[in-house]
């Protein structure tokens, strides 16, 4: 007869599976989660230690997705949900965190952040070093993605700080992409690229660190109107054949495809074009998805609706930086064919997109 394991037991090797994920030591976590269920199965009865299971399974599904080796999985979130009415502090701290990162992962930052000041409150009760970092480096990413840059950089410098200090490369090259990110929206270009250099430095023989500080060095490029660097460097980045079937992937071709029609070759743009239009739909991307819109208006069917339908869905998801730029894009393009009322009229979007950008908080419409 089988000897039933004990709750601390099964515990502790949950524990051991998590610092994995956090780490992204992606073998290593599938092993450890293997393990895990076969305890799992052999354990006394503990509800506890279940509700911890279906929270920290839910966070290596989503590391599994952002790695391109995950699928959808529509019970995942609510298996999770038994933890929301716990009175255990730690396993609500981790119901609101991981319910924060869903959340991101499917580009709903505003949301995103509400669960995260949620999961604040709580934080106290979390004694791990790296989870602790972890819980900044979602706070200061969602907040970046809104534009809310002073805020997100004080999260990101002290995940950044504990990551170096922990030695996970690929989470020091991540932060050190996103404050390197807010230098070149604020128009810093030269700190920018100094720090995606030292990411792709730091970056080694980790493929999506060095993919990710690759593309933040060709949008800081396309910023400058430098379009023959960004696009060596988006070029670049799709050479690394391991992040073929990646969200990564679609978001250079697109990348890769706007800066081609920006040079005026578009028999060449026009392939990464369709590869990028269909990965971001493959992985339901509304970002890309609503950037591969906005190109096909303004460089091949010059339709003012498709650029108009791109904008509002980026606006939607308070995505304003996104508004300003792809506005911008247009308005330039507009004056350049001599559409003096549309270039107003974009000028005029990324104008009022702008200037979000100093509306604080994450409530505001």
């Amino acid at each position: 007869m089988s000897v039933a394991l004990s709750p601390e037991e099964v515990g502790a090797k949950i524990v051991e599976w998590y610092s994995c994920i956090i780490a992204r030591s992606v073998e290593q976590s599938i092993q450890l989660k293997e393990e895990v269920d076969g305890m799992i199965d052999q354990m006394e009865p503990n509800d506890r230690m279940l509700s911890y299971y279906s929270l920290v399974a839910f966070r290596h599904h989503i590391m599994m997705n952002q790695v391109g080796k995950g699928g959808k999985d529509p019970h995942a979130m609510q298996q999770a949900s038994v933890a929301e009415n716990s009175m255990d502090h730690l396993l609500k701290y981790l119901y609101f965190f991981v319910s924060g990162q869903n959340e991101f992962m499917n580009e709903r930052y505003r949301s995103a952040i509400r669960l995260f000041r949620k999961a604040e409150r709580l934080l106290e009760n979390v004694e791990d070093k790296a989870e602790r970092a972890d819980f900044h480096y979602y706070m200061g990413s969602s907040l970046y993605r809104i534009s809310q840059y002073p805020y997100a950089a004080s999260h990101i410098e002290e995940a950044l700080e504990a990551f170096k200090r922990l030695g996970f490369t690929e989470r020091v090259v991540f932060c050190q992409v996103i404050l390197g990110g807010i230098y070149s929206e604020t128009g810093e270009h030269k700190k920018a690229s100094r720090l995606f250099k030292e990411a792709m430095l730091a970056a080694g023989n980790h493929s999506t660190a060095k993919v990710i500080a690759l593309r933040a060095l060709g949008l800081n490029a396309v910023r400058q109107k430098n379009y023959r660097s960004a696009k060596r460097y988006f070029e670049e980045a799709l050479s690394v054949k391991e992040l073929g079937n990646h969200i990564l992937g679609a978001k250079s071709e697109h990348d890769l495809a706007n800066t081609l029609y920006r040079l005026n070759l578009p028999e060449e743009a026009a392939p990464h074009l369709k590869k990028a239009y269909t990965g971001a739909h493959y992985f339901d991307n509304h970002e890309y998805k609503a950037k591969c819109l906005a190109t096909t208006g303004l460089y091949v069917d010059s339709d003012p609706l498709l650029i108009d339908k791109a904008l509002k869905d980026l606006e939607d998801r308070g995505m304003d930086f996104e508004v300003d730029e792809i506005a911008e894009e247009a308005s330039a393009f507009f004056e350049q064919i001599g559409h003096e009322d549309l270039a107003l009229k974009y000028l005029k979007i990324a104008y009022h997109a702008r200037q979000n950008f100093f509306k604080l908080g994450v409530d505001q419409e």
